[in-house]
């Protein structure tokens, strides 16, 4: 029976490896998982019988956080993938004036543009955020690519014209970077879709953002 027990305990691992590597892999799976993230980014006012709603304590900690940095003299990127980019997005709009100035975000594989303000318009709207755009005097970057099936451009195609400031929001980046197979690799370079890693083009984008922290002289 010890002999039994033993193999069983090992076979039961196995199998759970084996079904966690399997969901990940599942298209579905993930699918569930947006969905849950989704639904917990709302109170519970909004729907009782979900699980508590993260953001009520994500922003006020963010805020606090931002808050200290900003109090010893610190600039802050402030970095959001997903649906960070919607925290982000909600704690800019809370921290007070003299946080904000010394503030700027990057966000990158964001659902703000074609997903939130398309599904819930009374609560992310263009006006919205134009109004974080304009509390950081226009210190945003967001990266998307054709490829991701969840993030996208913030404010493209919604934009007044080449001198409208959220022109200089959206930046589109390549995804794969290229065909060839690279001279240090044996395989052509991935497709990332939805996934960010920090590669040039984020570094280029907050060395940007840091220039312009620099540069508002405070």
């Amino acid at each position: 029976m010890t002999d039994l027990g033993a193999l069983l305990i090992g076979l039961f691992a196995t199998v759970l490896a084996v079904m966690g590597l399997v969901a990940y892999r599942s298209g579905a799976i993930r699918l569930v998982g947006v969905l849950w993230e989704l639904a917990t980014f709302w109170p519970r006012a909004a729907h009782p019988l979900a699980p508590p709603c993260y953001v009520e304590r994500a922003v006020p900690e963010l805020t606090r956080r931002i808050g200290q940095l900003t109090a010893d003299g610190n600039a802050v990127v402030l970095s959001g993938q997903s649906h960070g980019s919607v925290l982000a997005a909600a704690t800019i709009l809370q921290l007070p004036d003299h946080c904000r100035r010394r503030v700027a975000l990057l966000t990158y594989g964001a659902p703000l543009g074609n997903r939130y303000r398309r599904f819930f318009p009374a609560y992310v709207s263009d006006e919205m955020l134009r109004e974080v755009g304009s509390r950081l005097a226009w210190r945003w970057i967001n990266l998307w690519r054709y490829t991701d099936a969840v993030g996208g451009p913030v404010f493209v195609p919604l934009v007044d014209g080449p001198d409208d400031p959220a022109a200089r929001v959206d930046r589109r980046v390549r995804d794969p970077k290229g065909l060839l197979i690279p001279p240090t690799d044996t395989v052509p370079p991935p497709v990332q879709g939805h996934r960010f890693t920090p590669d040039d083009d984020f570094h280029d984008a907050i060395r940007e953002l840091v220039g312009r922290l620099g540069r508002t002289g405070d």
